[in-house]
Formats: structure tokens, C-alpha cells, sequence
């Protein structure tokens, strides 16, 4: 990915602002409680969202409602730039204790993906 930078972090909302290296993205998952939606600052990003492709560059919005499939990848030669917005909020708290157990070595498990929300579709 690239670097990640909370914005704001409230109990109605979590908003992050991160880029994504050319190549880059995440893998295909969803969200059972929360809505995830992402808005372009720089660069092009495609987003798959249930069956749906949107690809686009600066001012492109895509929103990923609970239960629905969804990921993205930077499919430019430059990185890309974009605000990320989860409601309700709690997602800040995911990205914080994800980046505690890289930094000491750990590998997160299902638990503790699902425990915040996030699960992987394999």
C-alpha cells in the first residue's frame, strides 16, 4: 500500500487519507456493520464493488455498502492518493492495533479481523 493518515476518528465515522503505490491495493473483503467509501485525490484507482467496476482518477466517490465484496488496486504508474470514510466510525481503532502487532511481529488472526469488522474473502 503506502502510507496512511487518520484524519479523524469518531464513533459516528473514521476517515483516513492513504496512497497506494502503483500495483498496489487490498484484497477482496467486506464489512458486515459499516459502510466503506473512498473519493481520488491523485492518481487512478479501480474499485470492484459487489460487480461493479469504477475506475477513475481525481474527484471519483466509490461506496461499498455492508455485506457487499469489495476492493481496490492502483492501476496507474504513479501512486495514488484518496480519502477513505467508514461509518459508523471504529475503523481508526482497527488501522492503530493492526500497525502495533506488525511493528512487534505478530500476525493478526480471523479473530481479530472479525472483531473489528473486516472479513477476508478467500
Amino acid at each position: 500500500m503506502g502510507t496512511s493518515v487518520l484524519k479523524a476518528a469518531r464513533p459516528e465515522l473514521s476517515l483516513l487519507e492513504f496512497e497506494v503505490r502503483p500495483g498496489g491495493g487490498v484484497s477482496p473483503h467486506f464489512h458486515k456493520l459499516h459502510s466503506d467509501s473512498f473519493y481520488v485525490l491523485e492518481g487512478e484507482l479501480e474499485f470492484h464493488v459487489g460487480d461493479e467496476v469504477v475506475a477513475g482518477g481525481p474527484g471519483t466517490y466509490a461506496l461499498a455498502p455492508p455485506g457487499v465484496v469489495h476492493f481496490f488496486r492502483n492501476v496507474g504508474d504513479v501512486p495514488a492518493r484518496a480519502l477513505n470514510l467508514h461509518t459508523p466510525g471504529g475503523f481508526a481503532e482497527y488501522r492503530r492495533e493492526l500497525e502495533e502487532l506488525r511493528a512487534r511481529g505478530e500476525t493478526p488472526d480471523r479473530e481479530f479481523y472479525a472483531r473489528h469488522d473486516v472479513f477476508d474473502v478467500d
